[in-house]
């Protein structure tokens, strides 16, 4: 059979090249990689077993994403092989179908491929038998696991990709173009399935549109499966990922079916209807031309000008960087890409300017954070692309006169070496030049459909075509060297593969430091506040060192440039040592002096005025401080009570000098011989005295750890009090691998005094908390998080709370220096600006300083100054915040106590989070934050004002006035609560409108895939339960019980656990003091709410309603219940039902918003039903005709798809919610 003799013949010619098996290798060496590099630390921290079921699939899918590239020299090969090599004529009228030979060449290429990835398992089972593998993260083995990864993921993977690659080198006939269907669909994956997942929030859709498989395995199951589960079940039996291969396999078939109908087995030239065209048109012109007598020509011979100097090599130049430019452009390998991205760019950055549901305002700072992505290690993974199509543009134009007969022809050409690269150059350059432009004007674009008219053009060209294009062109450079120096097409590209790989994943390879990553750098910041701040310097310095390399590159090339046959090895060094003349060796000499010269500057800086530390050298660094020190963790120890202290800012200086006393007083009912000071670490600062009160001996001082011990000649007797002094100077040194320092700039200086300042006894904070850490270290494993049962944590008074403080602070004379506490006095002296700060109740002893050009909003509310201090262009929220501030300090004291101190001060520090953190008497909030476009319509939440508010409920709830036990759950019985605290203000302030939209906020948390598995609310230790689910437990009681039963109960709680009381509180006295409020009939709620971690799965199938005799309307709704309690590795158990659910009528059909939530209306009905049976009835009795019902319709309990609880009235579901 012909297709059979043509598979053989292209399969056996593939698998002796010995590309091929650089591929296999290449693809191994990167599932061994990603074992050893990533899932190994996994499975130390108890994620999952380095051989689980998931990390296999997962494995499988990015090893893929490598193979994505490595498949397109194979595919396109087949496809094209024969009309690059000119063989052509021959094979196209051999006696053979276009359906054979198309067929024959794919299935050999779709054959050798997926043998291929066979080297994927052999590299994971690899990793996972390397000797450094502890036994204990190895699980047990799943053999079917490797099976179905294999059949599920990477066939089908290989099919798809080797159909796109295989119809973009057959209808092109140039094998290097299959390299651009990698990029469309490695750009399918990590850009358009995601924008389609985190922007337009279609989850299921997102993950039917990835076609391989990064966000339907890797993202997906890793947050929905259970640790159990991602342990045992295995991955390539779930529903969707079936229908996702399916749906793939359809268009990957289709993908061939368009191959074969435009695929004509004619010479290239003659296929198309405009080359038939032309082919028309010049046979009737040569037919006209041949009626016409011919009549003799005059020929003149030009006269050839033989001057070679500069003038003419210019004009070369410039011929070359035009042709160049045009092969590029002539096709749709450059307009195609540039359009797809511009296109959903201008969606993307409107769709992006919110933050959980709230619009944000683009400013151009954010916008160009979604423009803009490092070139090592990107944080922006879909800017990938330009990096990528870099790769393929430099080989079409290393490749592009051989490609077209024409390499001997222009090697031949009096144009020297350096014109034919520099040219190339140069005309990469414009188009990467060119995708920047179109990036400024979607940024421009984006704001102005916002409504946003501040256009900063001159702040878009220095980041996008100063910055970001650096990046882009020394990329650009080191491509063409990478495929002139290897002068192989599929390997040239494949080992610029290799090479963007080393730069854009080289911390997770262990490569740190940004001297060996070819065009690292320091990242640069930018905001209104700072502006570039000091993150030039350092980017300029290494950029600089970097583009030195760039012209030893350039030199490279020279040497290594083909012109003509002579391309073996030997050949191409004589030819090099031939072009190596003096000017070449000056060139060079120059570039290396400079690299030399511009490393040992960046040197200098990174590893002498700054110390210089891996993360391997940090972690051991933190396991030798417990090792040696952790024995000195219950020696009792002094606290300080009252810190007074000066500090000196000096932003043009970038310094800071604090001077001040510690008074430390003995608690204990011991004398205290010997004191634990932890000093601090970090480069630039400088801990030049510590002095006490009474002698005393430096018996240790471990600078590099931070610990000194010193022996008191007289003990501290139980009671009494002495004083330490110290003197602190910080000012950082030039910079650091990582950068500068920038917490002192010429605006907006933030300093905070943990880390700089000396504090008493050992610090726990400094151990290792990661079990993987603590398992390579050598450590004893331990929880993250001790017990809540845990007594000697409830002993454990902090040492950082009930602080006296006071401060003197100075800074330039235009600007505001900010610190916690009343501000006594200001005052001017020798040309710098004093501010006196004293705080009327006891703080914590770590505190933070503000120093900038700051704008001031002052308001009196209840006896107290409310401050808020803004950068003077950022006032669109301070109204909110202020108003926020007010309500709560109106509302908290009559809940829970007192507020000790006179003044509530707000402050934008010049962070780009959009978050904010509170201190006793001050709240600072991000640059980011000020990005919240509060007031952008009515219906909007106003997630400023809820937000401040929560912040200020920290002045009850943590922030040393209530400071529970460091056990499980106390970020409960803080976050938790300073959130419960906010709805409160919201209702009362904004009304219940606003309040729903707060609830409806992070109930929408719900809805992003997770897994069930948890521990309950009394045990929470993450993030998520603490500010969602905790909040909503607390809200839902508060519905059942009364909202005054539950403050009371937090009234005794606080009242019971007063600051410097032991033992502290756990949210077992939270639970108990709920349990004593809480009615019987709701003690079990109160159980599922808070004591386990209970689901109810609610749906109202059917309603029905007639009318009364007295004008009233009967409505009878059908119910189904359920009741699963999910332990924390993801086993469910399903309890009986016996619950008091809220049923709810409501007038008109019901309407949906566009993310599919039911808008709820007044009700007509709100009562509470006892629901014992998993599919009910229940009847009542409303006065005006009902629209539609719901069951538990303000999703008080906590119900994963709250969507299928209302059903309109004569409507019948019959959706069968429960599995």
């Amino acid at each position: 059979m012909k297709l059979g003799t043509i598979f053989r013949f292209e399969f056996a010619y593939q698998a002796r090249r010995v590309s091929t098996w650089l591929y296999v290798l290449a693809v191994f060496l990167v599932a061994w990689s990603i074992i050893q590099g990533n899932y190994a630390d996994d499975a130390r921290n108890g994620w999952m077993f380095i051989n689980s079921p998931l990390v296999i699939a997962s494995t499988t899918v990015v090893a893929g994403m490598l193979w994505l590239f490595v498949a397109a020299s194979i595919a396109g090969d087949a496809a094209s092989r024969d009309v690059e090599s000119g063989l052509h004529p021959l094979s196209y009228t051999a006696p053979v179908t276009k359906f054979q030979y198309l067929a024959g060449r794919f299935l050999a290429a779709y054959a050798l491929n997926a043998l291929i990835l066979l080297a994927v398992p052999a590299g994971m089972l690899l990793g996972m038998h390397w000797p450094d593998v502890e036994p204990e993260i190895v699980g047990e083995w799943h053999p079917s696991a490797f099976v179905l990864a294999w059949l599920m993921i990477a066939l089908p993977n290989a099919f798809i990709a080797n159909a796109v690659q295989f119809a973009f080198a057959a209808l092109s006939r140039r094998a290097i173009v299959a390299y651009f269907g990698s990029v469309v669909l490695f750009f399918a994956s990590m850009g358009l399935a995601a924008f389609v997942m985190q922007v337009l929030h279609q989850q299921d859709l997102a993950r039917l549109l990835d076609p391989i498989g990064m966000i339907a395995i890797v993202s997906n199951l890793s947050d929905t499966l259970t640790p159990t589960e991602r342990n045992t079940q295995i991955v390539g039996l779930q529903p969707l990922l079936i229908a996702n291969r399916l749906l793939w396999f359809a268009v990957g078939g289709a993908v061939l079916a368009f191959t074969y109908r435009r695929f004509r087995l004619a010479h290239p030239a003659e296929r198309g209807r405009r080359a038939r065209r032309r082919k028309g048109l010049a046979a009737l012109q040569e037919a006209n031309a041949a009626s016409v007598a011919p009549q003799p020509a005059i020929v003149v011979a030009p006269v050839a000008e033989r001057r070679f100097g500069g003038a003419t090599q210019l004009r070369q130049l410039r011929a070359v960087t035009s042709r160049s430019l045009r092969s590029l452009a002539k096709g749709w390998t450059v307009f195609a890409p540039l359009g797809a991205v511009a296109f959903l760019a201008c969606v993307a950055v409107p769709a992006r300017m919110e933050w959980i549901g709230v619009p944000l305002l683009p400013r151009t700072e954010h916008v160009l954070t979604y423009l803009t992505a490092a070139l090592a290690s990107p944080g922006n993974r879909v800017w990938m692309i330009i990096p990528l199509l870099t790769i393929f543009y430099a080989g079409e134009l290393v490749w592009g006169d051989r490609d077209a007969r024409m390499g001997e022809i222009s090697g031949a050409a009096p144009v020297p070496d350096w014109v034919f690269f520099v040219g190339k150059f140069l005309a990469l350059a414009m188009v990467l030049i060119a995708w920047m432009l179109v990036l400024i004007v979607v940024g421009v674009l984006g704001q102005a459909v916002l409504g946003y008219s501040h256009f900063e053009i001159g702040v878009y060209a220095k980041v996008l075509l100063g910055l970001q294009l650096t990046d882009y062109l020394l990329f650009a450079l080191l491509a063409l060297t990478v495929h002139t120096v290897v002068n192989h097409k599929h390997l040239g590209t494949l080992a610029a593969l290799v090479v963007y790989g080393l730069i854009a994943f080289a911390p997770m390879l262990g490569i740190e430091h940004k001297l060996l990553v070819f065009g690292a750098s320091p990242g640069w910041s930018y905001s209104d506040i700072r502006g570039f701040g000091a993150s030039l310097p350092p980017w300029f310095a290494f950029k600089a060192y970097w583009i030195a390399w760039a012209l030893l590159l350039a030199v490279l090339a020279r040497l290594a440039w083909v012109r003509g046959r002579e391309s073996d090895v030997r050949a191409r060094l004589k030819l090099a040592h031939a072009r190596f003349t003096r000017p070449t060796a000056i060139a060079a000499a120059l570039a290396g002096l400079a690299m030399l010269g511009l490393g040992a500057y960046v040197f200098y800086n990174t590893n002498v005025l700054n110390r210089y530390q891996s993360q391997g050298a940090r972690l051991a660094n933190m396991a030798a401080y417990e090792r040696l020190y952790a024995r000195y963790a219950d020696v009792p120890q002094p606290r300080v009570t009252t810190s007074n202290m000066r500090v000196e800012i000096h932003p043009d200086k970038r310094a800071a000098e604090f001077s001040g006393r510690y008074r430390l007083v003995n608690p204990t009912t011991h004398a205290i011989d010997t004191v634990h000071v932890a000093t601090a670490t970090d480069d630039g600062i400088d801990t030049r005295s510590l002095r006490f009160d009474r002698p005393s001996t430096l018996v240790l001082d471990d600078a590099l750890l931070g610990h000194r011990i010193y022996k008191l000649s007289t003990p501290l007797r139980p009671g009494e009090s002495m004083q330490l002094d110290y003197d602190v100077r910080f000012a950082p040194r030039g910079f650091g691998n990582r950068g500068a320092n920038d917490s002192i700039v010429d605006n907006g200086t933030w300093l905070t005094t943990a880390g700089i300042l000396p504090t008493i006894g050992y610090q726990p904070a400094r151990e290792l908390r990661e079990a993987g850490d603590r398992l390579t270290q050598g450590l004893p494993a331990r929880p993250l998080v001790p017990a809540l049962e845990d007594v000697k944590e409830r002993q454990a008074v902090p040492g950082d709370v009930g602080v006296q403080f006071e401060a003197i602070v100075g800074t330039t004379d235009d600007q505001v220096a900010i610190a916690p506490g009343v501000l006594r006095r200001s005052w001017r002296e020798h040309g710098r600006r004093y501010f006196q700060y004293a705080s009327p109740a006891p703080i914590r002893e770590g505190v933070q300083f503000f120093s900038g050009h700051y704008a001031v909003n002052r308001t009196q509310c209840h006896g107290v100054e409310v401050e808020v201090f803004h950068h003077p262009t950022h006032d669109s929220i301070v109204h909110s915040m202020a108003r926020s501030a007010c309500a709560a300090l109106a509302l908290y004291p009559q809940l829970f106590g007192p507020y000790p101190h006179r003044t509530m001060r707000i402050v934008e520090n010049a962070s780009r989070d959009i978050g904010a953190h509170s201190e006793p008497s001050l709240v600072d909030y991000g640059d980011g934050f000020a990005l919240l476009n509060a007031g952008s319509a009515p219906e909007d939440l106003d997630l400023v004002f809820a937000v401040t508010a929560h912040e200020v409920a920290h002045q009850w709830w943590g922030g040393g006035r209530f400071s529970p036990a460091r056990v499980e759950g106390a970020g409960l019985l803080i976050e938790s609560m300073a959130t419960f605290s906010a709805t409160q203000v919201v209702e009362q302030t904004l009304g219940p409108d606003q309040l729903q939209a707060y609830l409806d906020m992070m109930r929408r948390e719900y809805q992003v895939p997770r897994s069930r598995a948890s521990p309950p609310l009394l045990r929470a230790t993450e993030q998520f339960l603490n500010y969602r689910k905790g909040p909503l437990a607390m809200y839902a009681l508060s519905q059942y019980i009364g909202r005054d039963q539950v403050n009371l109960a937090l009234r005794r709680l606080r009242d019971a656990h007063p600051p410097g009381s032991v033992p502290l509180a756990t949210t077992l006295d939270l639970y108990r003091e709920l349990k004593a409020v809480t009615p019987v009939q709701y003690q079990p709620l109160l159980h599922d709410l808070f004591a386990a971690n209970t689901y109810w799965e609610l749906s109202a199938s059917q309603a029905r309603a007639t009318k009364t005799s007295d004008g009233r309307w009967q409505v009878t709704m059908d119910l189904r219940a359920r009741k699963l309690v999910v332990d924390d590795a993801g086993a469910e158990i399903e309890r009986p039902l016996d619950e008091w659910v809220e049923i709810g009528v409501f007038p008109g059909p019901s309407r949906k918003a566009e993310n599919g939530e039911v808008i709820l209306g007044k009700p007509m009905y709100l009562k509470k039903h006892r629901i014992d049976k998993a599919t009910q009835t229940i009847t009542v009795v409303v006065p005006s005709e009902p629209g539609h019902v719901g069951v538990d319709p303000r999703a008080l309990l906590v119900d994963v798809r709250p969507r299928d609880n209302f059903v309109d009235v004569g409507s019948d579901v019959g959706a069968q919610k429960h599995p």
